[in-house]
């Protein structure tokens, strides 16, 4: 009975404090706040204006969702800095989207939707606030921000879903054959978008446009392989436009000196390939269907990181799932999706769950769902990119 007292007075005492917190960051704060930093800002001395140190208010930022991040990068430009600094970015959690497509009873078209995760779940983002939103498609993500393209009358636009603004894009001179959206957050608050426009027997015409100077400028390359060969699986990093070409190269547009290199890839592409970017390094999961390969570029030479059992991917045995490993693969049941930017995890989409794999303990971890007819949503692509000052700022 003694330790039945104690168990629950110690439950009383955590619920306490977690109300205590509460209250003081989501009550407190945002009403007594202005006082504070109007004296703090009137005098010489810049702090936090609460007085804690800024490694005690970096640990507590850190905990909190990414909408309080967004909310208190108001209360004073002192506040603004330290949540822009780049060691508070690294620190908070990763921006996780995606585009998908739901394949329903009602749904007979095969219209790509986007949608983020937030608490655990994966929702569709409403997009009724854009005016040109019933005419336009989704046809490109990058690290947050969505490439949406209307034929007639043709027009690009460029949305940041996280701040729900948007910019036109002025029309370029040709017609775009197909249109790639180019963003790096920690790298820069401008973005590009490059335009395929036109195919020689080994390179083309493209026009790439510039947010930091608003404009189109065309550009004529030689990609370095059969344009016969490259195909639609990009990746944007470092300021390189990476493309996979069969059967076994990748073309390097490299968007700044406008110009292309060849890299071979350690083996021939028989299935399925793909190419992220993880620890500063660019990475290619290839995919045989019965064993999926972790590759990783170092210098100019790949090195194998890793080599995972397809069936076994499907043979997942957590929280009391046993997933069949039949038939998922030709159905769309089993994709490779990303890379985690910066730890040894990938991403994969097995039987309508978004899932990641440690490629060092071996482990799955269930991300999230995509509501409850999940057999019938098939997920394209995902994004995971870190918190920047720069997302909330490119579109402003």
């Amino acid at each position: 009975m003694q330790a039945l007292n104690n168990y629950l007075l110690g439950f009383h005492l955590s619920l306490s404090s977690f109300v205590f917190l509460y209250i003081f960051f989501y009550l407190w704060i945002p009403t007594q706040m202005k006082m504070s930093f109007s004296k703090m800002n009137n005098s010489n001395t810049e702090t936090n204006g609460i007085g804690l140190t800024d490694d005690l208010l970096i640990e507590i930022l850190t905990k909190l969702p990414l909408k309080c991040i967004y909310r208190y990068k108001c209360v004073s430009r002192s506040w603004r800095r330290l949540i822009a600094d780049r060691y508070v970015a690294t620190r908070l959690p990763l921006i996780l989207s995606g585009v998908f497509y739901r394949c329903g009873p009602g749904d007979l078209k095969l219209e790509p939707r986007y949608g983020c995760n937030s608490n655990g779940s994966f929702h569709e983002t409403d997009f009724s606030y854009l005016p040109f939103y019933h005419n336009s498609s989704i046809i490109d993500c990058s690290n947050g921000l969505l490439l949406f393209y209307r034929s007639i009358p043709s027009a690009f636009h460029v949305c940041n879903p996280t701040t729900k603004t948007w910019a036109a894009l002025p029309k370029p001179r040709g017609k775009s054959q197909l249109s790639v959206l180019a963003f790096d957050a920690y790298k820069s608050p401008y973005y590009k978008v490059v335009c395929f426009s036109g195919w020689q027997a080994q390179g083309g015409q493209l026009e790439v446009f510039s947010s930091e100077t608003g404009q189109w400028v065309e550009h004529s390359l030689n990609w370095g392989v059969d344009t016969n060969n490259l195909s639609a699986s990009m990746h944007y990093f470092n300021g390189v436009l990476y493309v996979l070409a069969l059967p076994g190269h990748v073309a390097c547009i490299d968007l700044e000196k406008m110009c292309c290199s060849v890299i071979e890839l350690p083996e021939d592409m028989k299935n399925d390939a793909s190419l992220g970017n993880s620890g500063g390094f660019l990475h290619c999961a290839i995919n045989d269907s019965n064993e999926l390969r972790i590759w990783g570029l170092k210098g100019m030479k790949w090195v194998l990181k890793n080599r995972v059992s397809v069936p076994g991917i499907l043979k997942w045995n957590g929280d009391g799932i046993d997933m069949p490993c039949t038939g998922f693969l030709h159905h769309g049941q089993f994709n490779f999706l990303a890379f985690h930017p910066e730890e040894d995890l990938v991403y994969l989409w097995v039987m309508g769950k978004l899932m990641s794999y440690d490629l060092c303990k071996k482990r799955f971890g269930l991300v999230c769902e995509l509501g409850t007819e999940k057999e019938k949503v098939q997920v394209i692509q995902i994004w995971l990119f870190p918190y920047s000052d720069n997302v909330s700022n490119c579109l402003a």
